[in-house]
């Protein structure tokens, strides 16, 4: 695992273009836009995606099918992958987070300790959320198949989401309420709570892509 956990370094380190492209994105919404929770989970995400362009790289031109002749499963490449993921997006998550706190204070734009804490915590679990269901969206189907699968996905999502809340309206279910007890918890707790969660998310995410890298045939 440590020789694929390399290969994915230096992998990253060759997107120097889109590492700069993030930093300009995020000095501009910073410095013209006062909704630093967005920007926090926005910029997030997009870190987090550099997982994403590593298994596109290995399967160029019929690159994972030579990757499996070497003496690596399947089941660690995956379990490299999941990792990769975490060990990149933490520390990207932590230097957002700085920026956006010091530049609400530079710009003394209202962002409270406990605001931006619940931000934090709010943009782990949704990179978590997005990684939990693209990665094996993209094991799956491939690079250009996942794309098409991934707005499919979104979709349903969506439509769920929309549908839950008419129907709590319907039964006169205060779903707000509910919104806004979450938002009224400790960070400590919101933050335990959402670890464990997450944790769930990507075991559950982990053994389906395995179940799926395991039946391709390269």
């Amino acid at each position: 695992m440590k020789g694929l956990f390399m290969k994915d370094l230096g992998l990253v380190k060759g997107q120097k273009q889109f590492f700069g492209i993030i930093l300009i994105m995020m000095m501009i919404f910073m410095t013209a836009y006062t909704n630093f929770a967005f920007i926090m989970a926005y910029i997030t995400i997009m870190i987090g995606v550099l997982t994403l362009n590593t298994i596109s790289y290995d399967e160029f031109e019929n690159g994972m099918g030579y990757l499996f002749t070497l003496p690596v499963s399947r089941k660690e490449y995956v379990a490299e992958k999941y990792l990769f993921s975490i060990v990149t997006t933490l520390p990207g998550l932590a230097a957002v987070s700085v920026f956006s706190f010091v530049f609400s204070r530079i710009r003394e734009i209202e962002f409270s300790v406990g605001e931006w804490a619940l931000s934090v915590v709010i943009s782990f679990l949704l990179v978590t959320v997005v990684l939990a269901v693209i990665i094996p969206l993209q094991l799956k189907f491939g690079a250009d198949k996942s794309r098409v699968a991934l707005m499919i996905v979104w979709g349903i999502g969506i439509m769920a989401v929309y549908l839950g809340i008419k129907v709590c309206e319907a039964f006169g279910i205060n779903w707000e309420g509910a919104i806004e007890w979450i938002y009224g918890m400790k960070p400590a707790v919101s933050l335990a709570g959402i670890t464990v969660i997450c944790g769930i998310l990507m075991a559950i995410s982990y053994l389906i892509s395995v179940q799926f890298i395991e039946k391709r045939e390269f």
